[in-house]
């Protein structure tokens, strides 16, 4: 063995010792942390995984070169080192995949202007765009630097890494690798596929750092419990200095270490940070360290003047920075660590110490079920556990507060029958002249059919069928909601021990109805805790902290009754309507039962529940007769008794108000879907039955394409004489309207739903008036006014008893809600803008107009009937999108990134009305519109879309199309008004499908609805406006109703109409001080301090939003989206408006170039000026008139905004407005449904028709077994009065109602009346033979009861005397008193024979010898035979 052989294994015995040493050193070293940072963590297992610490001390985590991070390069110390994040990160709106690190305490997304002693961010420090004003995250931002000339063993530097979760960037845990051996070799650690950088860590390690920084985030945020941290930058700064620091400044202490984590998790919607500060040891970089030049601040810069958040705005912060390491957002985990939510506008985690002023709340959730009875975390003042908190409710009672820690309060919230945005003020209890007051937030509570965090009970409609169809129904829940209040009461817990979310769950049957309260005199909502059908154990373990905990529920079992069985049997049917709630179980629950707070479902039907432990149920099997199958007891009873509940509703409903007198009257439905689409003040579409919204829980309305909604309660009008429309003030009623149309888009009918549905899945199910409006009354709490549970009680579930529960009882429930028939739908009057100036005006007046500034959109002043609406919208320059941002700082200095055109687009609006909030919708700014490209602010305060796509505040609906990812199409209705507002962005058009943008335009268009009380023909025309009388309408202004007479109908737009004519003389609709300088008008200079109208909404604010003022949402509404430079906004860059002329002009200009450069001629022999003057040319503009055509709009928006895609929509955009208004201006003459009252067995030809408007016909036959009788067939047609032709109305033909006879009753009936009609005329003639029978036989009986005496022809004899004179004659034998009279025929009709009386014919003139008299023959004969008569 050579001596080179024994060097070798001596070196590698010293280098293993060395190692062993090594290893040694950083146990213990691992052992004194952990016991360092234990002094200031109440547990010292709390943030540890499997006994590893990752902490470096009592607030930072563990850093340097043994924890795997890189250290800046000192050459990039204060420009800064860019690196590579390897994912998405969101901040402050924008998205980031790069940061750039500097000394000088910050991490930075653009450059950073730092010359001279002060580094100046922020809307008030900076000019920008003149100077940059870059988006960064800034902890500690002044001068600093890293100590150069230090003492041995003295550790400085600016260390970063990037952690990203192994399982959630492609690769697998590796459960074979030693995770103590990963914790000494950083450079054994492994990157994730993909990331080539060593800074990158994507190992077990890295996931476990990554699962204690949420449970660090647990314990200060609230809300962090459903964030799941998939990536994570750590940036620490150890050891700088001042950026005038000495060598005696660092040896006495003058040094400061902090710590920034920015976690955000996969799908780059939610990131958060913690900074952590060690120790600051200078204020500011500066000779005397307490001065303003230099002053160290701690920020959150949006950048561009986005806004920005102090990390401590607080009087001690203001007097010395260095306070940040002293104090602390989360006092219980130690000093100097502070939490914030950064994705979108920057929000406060943890606690404050401010005293004064307004400081936001953070609260989650912050959506709540009106229902209350529900708990949500708190975010305010740093707490006292000794110290009761109350959360004050505007307007409502208060909540109690639970201290969990210093940092976060849980109140327990009560029932608040609201719904929308109520103001919530947190503070101590004492409520002392010394306590803090500061603390400002807001809570939005929601009904139940609109909550997003409702129970997830499954599919809805399955809990509406009879029978439902299934034994189970699933059951999801997030177990992370729920805590145990034993375990919470303890002391030294944490919130990430999972032993809090163990606990016993009992799911409960809350019964709702609106009953009479013998008490109160009054009829009032009730919920009525009725049963617990199971319970469940909540599980809290590490899997289901993200994931639902998943169970079914048992639809055969109740696990507790808490009705009695007489009310089991009587009381429960009197709840139509219910709702489940999952709430933590009490011990001590008896029969009245107070439930803990916990999570509701979505209103659903109980009739499952009226056969469960049911003893009048006969269980034993029987066979139908008819059908062979066994019956179904439990439907049977479920049909008998919603029978009865459909005739109880039926009387009930109609001893109260004909509201169909109002409904039909004030909100009769659009007559075609085209109208009820732009008719965007007065109906919405329906949260759960139409495309927009793109709902799967409509259960009502099956087979109707699109339904409906009146957007506000239906206004009802005075119903006396003495008062008119145009003078009385409408009032708001609890009533609704919801109309469905078809696929054809007409309406559908509530009269001919029985005669088409065939079977109980027939797609034909109409909408109806709603007596209890489903959006609520104010306030929101008595009869007909609860949100939600209220419609469905008194509407949606007589619905379901009569027509799906019961048993031909449908037509019952539409005799109560027959839908609207369209005969008083006024349409609306539409106007919009679109593209680069394009208008298309209430009054049919289109132009192009251009001209930055603020501008008065609509301003309808107020009136005894109408409110004051103020609309103004801001135009400002598009910039020019040939610039390349990338030579920024090569060819382009910072104030040459935006180089406006001259195209104005619109960039924001403002709407409010008399006694509303004020909204505003403004397009975001570039780079900041990857999530939302549009911020909807109320009141001063952002308001998010993300899962209540529907909210509503002081008197304004506002709704978002879900559809489109981005938050681009918002709408908003002003309610008492009835004026509704439609604002896209970029035309709504889904970005992520165009691959060659990469975020949208930026630019807004917008559509104004206005009804005709304000005195507006829906087709714009003003000629009539002289007949009438117009003093009881409103005077309406702004751009889009000019002062200028209105224009034609059919007229089509002009290259005159391009910033000419009607659009040269709208500058004095422009706000004053708006703009660039030299563009006001004199007009509006003059009215500006008089006339309200002119107040500039975008930079003022209501005396009730102004304490929101100092929220950095106040920046983003009222800061220009695309300001410019001074230099780009005077001579000769200023602002000229191009004409029609003027863009011909420059488009065969560009053409002519276009074609000579393709034929080979140099564009040298034009002159430089001439060259620079093809600037302005569009890329391709021989290709704009064959796109454009003819269309002005479409060439002003190509040419000028050098963009053939914006060409083209505005072209397709105009062409469709214009075709939509002229169908939805039409006026559709209604004759309203046929009203069949008998609907069996009848068919309907066509059975889809609309039949109710003029020309339509409406056949109706009956099936094969049936006759049709009554009249079949109706025209819907006009009546004129011919007397007067000015009185005319709309009418279907006269005739019988139609019913249908089947036809083995016909026949019967048919026989039937043969045989009666013969027996009858057979009865007839013997009962005319027996009257006249009876009446001769009367005649004959009174005749004997004559006196004695005969009436001859000329004089009447006593028959004594002719009877002794012919006694002795043998003529008058044999004859008596009777024989004496005979019958002879009459000629008189109805009268065949009349009496003749043989001594008649005797004279008493003559000889009484009879054989020589002249007497009747007949008589003669008779006589003589002494014939017997």
């Amino acid at each position: 063995m050579g001596p080179r052989h024994k060097l070798y294994i001596k070196t590698i015995n010293y280098i293993f010792l060395l190692l062993l040493f090594v290893i040694s050193l950083s146990f213990a070293q691992r052992n004194i942390d952990a016991g360092s940072s234990n002094q200031f963590e109440t547990n010292p297992e709390a943030f540890t995984s499997t006994g590893l610490n990752f902490y470096a001390s009592n607030s930072l985590v563990r850093y340097g070169i043994n924890a795997g991070d890189f250290k800046v390069h000192p050459a990039l110390l204060t420009s800064g080192q860019t690196i590579d994040l390897h994912h998405f990160f969101p901040y402050y709106g924008g998205l980031y995949n790069y940061t750039t690190i500097s000394v000088n305490g910050y991490i930075a997304f653009a450059n950073v202007l730092d010359q001279g002693p002060t580094i100046n961010v922020g809307p008030t420090a900076t000019d920008w765009p003149k100077q940059q004003d870059p988006a960064m995250m800034a902890p500690y931002l002044c001068k600093q630097q890293i100590p150069q000339n230090i003492p041995p063993g003295f550790q400085t530097g600016v260390y970063y890494r990037v952690i990203l979760r192994s399982t959630a960037f492609g690769r697998t845990q590796d459960l074979s690798s030693s995770y103590q051996q990963s914790i000494f070799f950083g450079s054994q650690r492994g990157a994730c596929p993909g990331a080539g950088d060593g800074y990158v860590k994507c190992n077990n390690e890295g996931d476990r750092f990554l699962d204690e920084m949420m449970k660090r985030l647990m314990e200060g945020v609230a809300g962090a419990a459903a964030f799941r941290a998939d990536a994570a930058l750590v940036v620490t700064w150890e050891n700088t200095a001042s950026a005038i620091a000495g060598r005696s400044d660092f040896d006495a202490g003058k040094l400061g270490t902090y710590q920034l984590i920015w976690l955000t998790d996969y799908a780059m919607r939610l990131s958060y940070t913690i900074i952590n500060y060690e120790k600051l040891g200078f204020d500011a970089a500066d000779v005397r360290d307490n001065s303003k030049t230099g002053r160290c601040i701690a920020v959150f810069n949006g950048g561009n003047h986005t806004g920005l958040v102090p990390i401590d705005p607080t009087q001690g912060y203001k007097n010395t920075p260095k306070v940040l390491s002293q104090r602390s957002g989360v006092p219980h985990l130690g000093r100097g660590i502070y939490m914030f939510r950064v994705d979108d506008v920057v929000r406060p985690a943890g606690c404050s110490n401010k005293t004064g002023g307004t400081y936001p709340i953070l609260i989650y959730p912050n959506i709540v079920n009106m229902l209350g009875e529900m708990t949500v975390d708190i975010n305010a003042l740093c707490l006292d556990p000794t110290q009761t908190y109350i959360l004050m409710i505007e307007q409502r009672q208060t909540a109690t507060c639970t201290v969990l820690n210093s940092a976060i309060a849980r109140c327990n919230l009560p029932k608040i029958y609201d719904w929308g945005t109520k103001t919530v003020y947190f503070q101590p209890q004492s409520s002392g002249a010394n306590e803090e007051k500061a603390f400002v937030g807001y809570i939005y509570f929601v009904p139940p059919t609109l909550d997003p965090m409702r129970l997830d009970i499954g599919n809805l409609y399955d809990w509406y069928k009879n029978p439902i169809g299934r034994a189970t129904m699933p059951l999801s829940w997030y177990p992370r909601n729920f805590t145990n209040i034993d375990v919470v009461a303890r002391q030294n817990f944490q919130l990430s021990d999972p032993n809090i979310y163990t606990l016993q769950l009992g799911l409960y049957v809350i019964g709702y109805k609106e009953d009479k309260d013998e008490k109160i005199k009054k009829f009032r909502p009730e919920h009525r805790v009725i049963a617990r059908l199971a319970t469940y154990n909540n599980r809290g373990d590490y899997e289901h902290r993200w994931k639902p905990q998943e169970e079914l529920i048992n639809l055969d079992q109740v696990e507790q009754w808490y009705l009695t069985e007489w009310e089991r049997l009587n009381e429960l049917y009197s709840f139509r309507v219910g709702y489940l709630k999952l709430a933590p179980v009490k011990t001590d629950q008896g029969i009245s039962v107070n439930l803990l707070p916990g999570l509701v479902s979505a209103p659903i039907s109980l009739h499952w529940l009226w056969t469960i432990q049911n003893s009048r149920i006969d269980t034993t099997q029987t066979i139908s007769t008819s059908t062979g199958e066994f019956i179904d007891k439990k439907s049977e009873w479920i049909h008998e008794k919603a029978t009865e509940m459909c005739h109880d509703w039926y009387d009930e409903d109609g001893a109260l108000f004909n509201f169909i007198r109002d409904t039909e009257t004030n909100a009769s439905c659009p007559c075609v879907e085209s109208q009820a689409k732009l008719d965007l003040g007065r109906f919405m579409p329906h949260p759960r039955c139409s495309q927009t919204f793109r709902d799967i829980t409509c259960t009502t309305m099956i087979g109707a394409k699109n339904c409906y909604m009146s957007s506000q309660n239906i206004y009802g009008s005075s119903t006396t004489g003495s008062h008119s429309y145009a003078t009385s003030s409408r009032f708001p009623t609890h009533y609704g309207q919801v109309c469905c149309y078809d696929a054809s888009g007409y309406l559908m009918q509530t009269s001919y739903q029985p005669v088409i549905k065939v079977i109980e899945e027939t797609p034909y199910n109409p909408g109806f008036p709603l007596r209890a409006y489903e959006f609520g009354t104010s306030p929101y709490m008595g009869q007909f006014e609860v949100p939600g549970l209220s419609s469905f009680h008194h509407d949606y579930m007589p619905y379901f008893l009569c027509c799906k529960f019961a048993k031909s009882r449908c037509q019952m429930f539409y005799w109560r809600r027959p839908s609207s028939a369209c005969q008083a739908y006024q349409p609306p009057a539409v106007g919009e803008v679109i593209g680069a100036g394009t208008f298309y005006t209430l009054d049919n007046q289109k132009f192009v107009f251009n001209d930055p500034g603020v501008f008065i959109l609509l301003n309808i002043p107020k009136t005894t009937v109408t409110p004051e609406v103020r609309i103004q919208l801001r135009l400002e320059r598009y910039p020019n999108r040939r610039v390349d941002f990338s030579q920024l700082g090569r060819y382009l200095s910072q104030q040459d990134l935006v180089q406006p055109s001259n195209a104005t687009v619109v960039t924001g609006v403002a709407i409010e009305a008399t006694g509303t909030d004020r909204v505003h919708v403004v397009v975001r700014k570039d780079t900041r519109r990857f999530r939302y490209r549009t911020s909807v602010i109320v009141g001063n305060i952002m308001r998010y879309f993300d899962t209540m796509r529907i909210q509503r505040f002081k008197g304004i609906l506002v709704y978002v199309n879900n559809i489109e990812r981005g938050q681009p199409e918002v709408y908003v209705v002003l309610e008492e008004a009835q004026i509704g507002i439609r604002i896209r962005e970029s035309y709504s058009l889904d970005i992520d499908r165009l691959s060659d943008i990469q975020e949208s335009m930026g630019m807004l268009d917008v559509q104004v609805s206005v009804p005709q009380q304000y005195g507006i023909r829906p087709d714009g025309n003003r000629m009539y406006d002289m007949y009438g009388d117009r003093s009881i309408y409103p005077t309406i202004t702004g751009l889009l109703k000019p002062d200028e007479s209105g224009g034609i109908f059919n007229t089509p737009m002009t290259d005159s109409d391009v910033n000419g004519g009607v659009a040269s003389s709208l500058s004095r609709y422009k706000i004053p001080g708006s703009g660039e300088s030299g563009s006001q008008d004199n007009y509006a200079s003059a009215y500006a301090t008089t006339d309200s109208a002119y107040k500039n909404m975008f930079t003022t604010s209501r005396d009730e939003d102004k304490k929101f003022e100092v929220f950095p949402e106040a920046f983003m509404k009222s800061e220009p989206v695309y300001a410019a430079a001074p230099y780009w906004i005077q001579p000769p860059h200023n602002f000229r408006a191009q004409t029609g002329a003027d863009i011909t002009s420059l488009i065969n200009r560009c053409s002519q170039t276009q074609i000579s450069s393709s034929q080979g001629i140099n564009y040298n022999q034009y002159g430089v000026a001439q060259y620079q003057i093809m600037t302005d040319c569009p890329d391709d503009p021989s290709n704009v008139l064959h796109v454009c055509g003819d269309s002005p709009s479409c060439k002003y928006d190509y040419a000028l905004l050098n963009d053939k895609r914006l060409g083209q929509q505005v072209y397709m955009e105009y062409n469709n407005f214009v075709a939509e208004r002229f169908e939805a201006s039409r006026k559709y003459n209604s004759c309203g449904a046929i009203n069949i009252e008998y609907p069996e067995y009848m068919t309907k030809t066509p059975a889809l028709s609309s039949s109710y408007l003029e020309g339509d016909t409406a056949r109706f036959d009956c099936f094969q077994t049936h006759w049709v009788k009554g009249q079949n067939e109706y025209t819907c047609q006009l009546i004129v009065d011919y007397n007067d032709p000015s009185k005319y109305r709309y009418e279907w033909n006269k005739g019988n109602q139609p019913w249908c006879r089947s036809k083995e009753l016909d026949n019967f009936l048919t026989w039937l009346t043969g045989i009666l009609t013969t027996v009858g005329i057979i009865i007839a003639i013997v009962f005319i033979f027996l009257i006249c029978w009876s009446v001769s036989k009367k005649n004959l009986q009174k005749n004997k009861s004559d006196t004695n005496t005969y009436r001859t022809r000329d004089t009447l004899t006593d028959k004594s005397i002719i009877k002794s004179r012919l006694r002795n004659q043998d003529l008058l034998d044999g004859i008596d008193d009777d024989g004496m009279t005979s019958m002879r025929y009459s000629p008189k009709a109805g009268r065949r024979y009349n009496r003749d009386d043989v001594m008649s014919s005797i004279s008493p003139n003559g000889t009484p010898d009879l054989r020589s008299r002249q007497i009747n023959g007949e008589a003669s004969n008779l006589l003589g035979m002494k014939t017997s008569v």
